[in-house]
């Protein structure tokens, strides 16, 4: 008896211990990015610094309005990245389940480029550069061109019903579809402007700011307080349509509310940095190989690693050709292909 109940106590202290190593290396990696740059501090010049927002001095300016910004958007982008896959993956029952395979990525970057090309159009501010445009809009319109995308998939998908796998073919044929059409758009949007768009089409947290910043945070913390619910009955629908069926759980409207949750989840940050790929099909492997069980125990670890890869392909994307940069999602598809090979080497299925 008493061995019994030792064995779930031992369970919980090594998920925290997990989970508290992931939460370490996070911050290092913050307080990495936040040192590291084409202008690297010295301890004592960060430490003052950091106590100095505000000040003219020139670190205090890189620090606080170049390099926090970019490092707290990577935090918050990877993090929705991660919950919108580990959800995927699991309502959908495959491994490879991530935002692009149901057309979020597409369907946001498509809303996304609309949007500039009426800016543009429009004539209200300089069209050559996309940090002139207002970004106000972006989360919103990515958000419906993504949900949009996804929700077109799940149509496209039903007969008499949906399955995992219908959704997934489905949603390939609909995302190269949009991504022809976004391409089109591309092509006949003008040669001042396809540089840009072509960056921003990469992964890019180049030139982002507090702006950006408050604009995300809002939709990361919906993004967090539902996935716990969302969560749960997740769960259940990885068991199999049968199995949830015959629990009580509506099938067909809770797989909708799900897939709909991952597609807002992931757009919001397609939004504000354009795709970024292997993030969200990485970081719940990596969870699930860390600490393991039920979704609701991999959750904090599936953030937190999807907030280190974003943080550490950021740093990397400014410090290994600096001053140039490598856009971050560049870096994330570079350090993601050959990390997934090995985590699918190491499954046993």
């Amino acid at each position: 008896m008493t061995r019994e109940l030792e064995r779930p106590s031992r369970a919980m202290a090594h998920w925290a211990l997990r989970v508290a190593g992931g939460a370490l290396a996070l911050a290092l990696a913050v307080l990495l990015a936040a040192r590291f740059g084409a202008a690297p501090f010295s301890s004592a010049t960060m430490l003052q610094a950091l106590t100095s927002r505000g000040s003219a001095h020139d670190a205090a300016f890189v620090l606080w309005e170049l390099r926090m910004p970019r490092v707290l958007l990577a935090l918050m982008i990877g993090a929705q990245l991660a919950a919108s896959g580990l959800v995927l993956q699991a309502v959908l029952r495959n491994p490879l389940a991530e935002p692009g395979v149901v057309g979020v990525s597409s369907g946001a970057t498509l809303g996304v480029m609309v949007l500039l090309l009426i800016a543009s159009f429009a004539g209200s501010t300089d069209s050559s550069r996309l940090d002139a445009y207002d970004p106000t809009w972006m989360p919103l319109v990515a958000s419906i061109g993504g949900v949009g995308a996804a929700l077109g998939v799940y149509v496209l998908a039903w007969r008499n019903g949906t399955t995992p796998l219908r959704l997934m073919l489905m949603g390939v044929a609909l995302s190269a579809a949009l991504y022809a059409v976004a391409m089109t758009i591309l092509a006949g949007w003008g040669s001042s402007r396809i540089e840009v768009l072509l960056t921003w089409m990469s992964g890019n947290l180049y030139a982002r700011g507090w702006r950006d910043v408050v604009l995300l945070a809002p939709w990361t913390a919906a993004t967090i307080a539902l996935l716990p619910p969302i969560l749960r009955v997740s769960q259940v629908l990885a068991l199999g349509d049968d199995a949830a069926a015959s629990v009580g759980l509506a099938v067909e409207r809770w797989r909708l509310a799900a897939i709909a949750y991952a597609a807002a989840a992931a757009a919001c940050a397609v939004a504000i940095a354009g795709p970024i790929a292997f993030v969200g099909l990485v970081a719940p492997h990596l969870a699930r190989l860390a600490v393991g069980g039920p979704l609701a125990r991999q959750a904090p670890c599936a953030l937190l690693c999807g907030a280190l890869i974003a943080v550490l392909a950021d740093l990397a994307g400014r410090v290994l050709i600096a001053p140039a940069e490598i856009p971050v999602g560049a870096v994330t598809a570079f350090i993601g292909a050959p990390l997934f090979l090995y985590l699918l080497s190491r499954s046993p299925r």
